[in-house]
């Protein structure tokens, strides 16, 4: 095996280092490598069972939409919104479904921050199943070495709420924050137990339960609080409880904080573009599969209801500071963005959309490639000037358009 100068295997010095940057990489690295996600990452695979193939109608959906005063199509969408998949599912019925960028329907692509809302599905199966007894339990019950820390009164619910209050920087265009270096970084060289030992360090920012502040660090920690409740890897568990009872059709994975380490459930774990529907779909039937209560009467609803406390959300990661993105949701509940009118979805860094609309029974996803501002083109810029690596206003415009052409 090649080694670098300083004796380090070639591979591991590349892998270490582009994905330690992966937050700024250019767009001809981005899709190939959001394809590729589990031969960058140390991952462990979410097992499928038998596969339950969702319907797919006979004519599939062909809209135009209104966006910014323009008329565009489908195409323009998956073009302007840098799209790699895309899926309409109503009444559980596929209506839709498009595929760009390489992804196909039997391959995976990485989730970003979407996995966020798939861990509160998880711990609510594990209250379900009696292993946690509510989200008033304290982290400290799962993570005695906690205590004596500023996790030290920190509850589940605070968690789930994005309301710990401990210090901590989510700041993903600055590779110096929190965010970047004492977790990405530390991921990519697979260091294990470092995450963990860093959040300790970490002093008060807030009361626990009194702000909301983004922080994919203490994400961290509720893979590890549902390991210890289980008595099994969260990537065993979120099969057993998602991914074989509702018959996904591919395996998935978590991607792990070293080799054979840790699931993370705070980023970038993989599922197919129909998969990640059946996300949608398990939260529009209330958390029950096959008849059967997978999580707590009433969680669902507690996933998407505004009740983190203080909800302001600033992209730059000013903390109880309104920046402008917080506008366009309603709050934040359960590790799930809360939209009007009732919808809500799991969302994700460069363009990663799981859209559900409880009134009209529809879930739509949208996988991309959403590259940094400095490497659009000015017309690009203009369209997502207020994105900031989201994606834009116009998938909300063609969801809409979607749904209103499906009544």
């Amino acid at each position: 095996m090649q080694k670098t100068v300083d004796g380090e295997p070639v591979d591991q010095f590349i892998r270490r280092h582009m994905a330690g940057d992966f937050l700024l990489w250019s767009p001809n690295i981005q899709s190939e490598a959001f394809l590729n996600w589990d031969r960058i990452w140390a991952t462990r695979t979410i097992e499928r069972g038998t596969p339950r193939p969702l319907p797919v109608a006979a004519q599939p959906l062909d809209i135009t939409f209104e966006s910014q005063g323009k008329t565009h199509t489908i195409d323009d969408l998956m073009r302007w919104e840098f799209v790699s998949g895309l899926i309409v599912v109503k009444d559980g019925k596929i209506r839709l479904e498009r595929y760009a960028k390489g992804l196909s329907v039997d391959r995976c692509w990485q989730s970003s921050s979407m996995v966020k809302s798939l861990a509160a599905i998880l711990i609510g199966a594990a209250i379900q199943d009696g292993a946690i007894r509510s989200v008033e339990q304290k982290i400290t019950d799962f993570l005695p070495d906690f205590a004596d820390t500023s996790y030290d009164s920190v509850t589940i619910r605070d968690l789930l709420h994005m309301a710990s209050g401990v210090e901590w920087v989510e700041n993903t265009d600055d590779l110096n924050t929190d965010v970047a270096e004492h977790y990405i970084k530390v991921i990519a060289a697979r260091r294990p137990g470092y995450i963990l030992n860093y959040l300790k360090t970490r002093p008060r920012a807030n009361p626990a339960g009194t702000q909301f502040y983004y922080n994919t660090g203490d994400t961290f920690l509720l893979s590890h609080i549902l390991s210890r409740a289980t008595g099994k890897s969260v990537a065993q568990y979120c099969s057993e409880k998602l991914w074989k009872p509702m018959g996904f059709e591919q395996d998935g994975y978590f991607i792990l904080d070293s080799d054979d380490g840790h699931e993370v459930v705070g980023s970038c774990c993989g599922a197919s573009l129909r998969d990640y529907a059946r996300w949608g779909l398990f939260m529009l039937a209330d958390g029950v599969i096959d008849g059967k209560r997978v999580v707590p009467e009433g969680w669902v609803k507690a996933c998407t209801s505004p009740t983190a406390p203080n909800f302001a959300f600033d992209f730059g990661g000013e903390r109880g500071v309104a920046g402008g993105a917080d506008t366009a949701f309603e709050g934040y509940g359960y590790l799930w963005w809360v939209r009007e009118g009732g919808d809500y979805q799991a969302l994700g860094s460069y363009g990663q959309w799981i859209y559900v609309s409880p009134a009209n029974n529809t879930v739509a996803v949208i996988l991309g490639a959403v590259p940094r501002h400095v490497y659009m083109t000015p017309d690009e810029v203009a369209l997502h000037r207020n994105s900031s690596h989201c994606g834009s206003e116009m998938r909300l415009d063609f969801i809409q358009a979607a749904m209103n052409a499906l009544a």
